[in-house]
């Protein structure tokens, strides 16, 4: 019988938060693993895309392309909002979103603002609100 712990209920209250699902894989699992296995994902997700032909002839090559950027996106998305319940946790998705150019290059990257990128560290339920300024 699985204990409740409070780190089992923040858990469950962030992954409730998501506004994308975890994988099915992802029950049970502590906070750090799941974002290792969020990591995991999108680097295989990453590879896959990297690996396709840079020439594409024909409808199949379009729709093989279309799938991998797809799945990339997927694995981005649920990795950038997936808030951590866990210091361990902030700290392995840091280092890697801070590594990872389809996270921190804001230039070419029109996915997620800012705001959303700091929210995804945040607590369930605390959003980032942009200040605005003032008249004076």
């Amino acid at each position: 019988m699985t204990r409740i712990t409070r780190r089992r209920l923040l858990g469950g209250a962030a992954a409730a938060s998501l506004s994308v699902p975890l994988p099915e894989a992802a029950a049970g699992m502590d906070d750090l693993a799941i974002v290792r296995m969020l990591i995991d994902a999108h680097r295989a997700a990453i590879a896959r895309w990297s690996n396709l032909p840079e020439t594409w002839s024909d409808q199949a090559a379009v729709a093989m392309w279309e799938k991998a950027s797809c799945e990339k996106n997927k694995a981005a998305e649920a990795l950038c909002f997936y808030r951590p319940t866990s210091l361990e946790g902030v700290h392995a998705k840091a280092e890697y979103m801070v590594g990872c150019g389809d996270f921190v290059d804001q230039e070419a990257n029109d996915d997620w603002t800012r705001e959303e990128l700091i929210s995804g560290f945040l607590p369930a339920g605390k959003d980032l609100k942009p200040w605005t300024e003032k008249e004076s």
